[in-house]
């Protein structure tokens, strides 16, 4: 059941806690693998070139991503870590390969390096909470 009386901000709240779930997958190899063995039919690769932009379609939002759901350095981690994200989706194949030689790509070894220093500013504050606003 939807709950239609949640603010514009919490639900930025949810948004920013999705991508900091994105980002302790992106940022590990051995999460990865184990998501990939977790659903086999999926592309691991794919996903996680998806998954971001399910959060962040265009580097455009990022503008609503402000204060006090993200902070200053968050802002700044985000921004740096769609600049990395962006070029690796367009300079790796399409389709991306299995998982296994993805892995080996040294575009995927850079996002996975860029995934781990933006979730490390992200666990500054860690997650949010999901049913009320947050103050400064």
């Amino acid at each position: 059941m939807a709950d239609d009386n949640v603010s514009k901000q919490v639900v930025f709240q949810r948004v920013r806690n999705r991508i900091i779930e994105y980002f302790e997958v992106a940022s590990s190899f051995d999460e990865q693998q184990k998501y990939q063995k977790a659903v086999p039919l999926v592309s691991v690769p794919s996903e996680m070139i998806n998954q971001f932009e399910d959060w962040v379609p265009n580097k455009d939002v990022l503008d609503d991503f402000g204060l006090p759901v993200f902070s200053m350095a968050e802002q700044v981690a985000l921004r740096r870590f769609h600049r990395i994200w962006e070029d690796v989706a367009q300079n790796t194949p399409n389709p991306l390969p299995s998982l296994v030689e993805t892995l080996k790509l040294p575009k995927w070894k850079q996002l996975r390096e860029a995934a781990e220093e933006t979730l490390v500013v992200f666990l500054d504050r860690g997650k949010l909470s999901e049913d009320k606003e947050i103050e400064i």
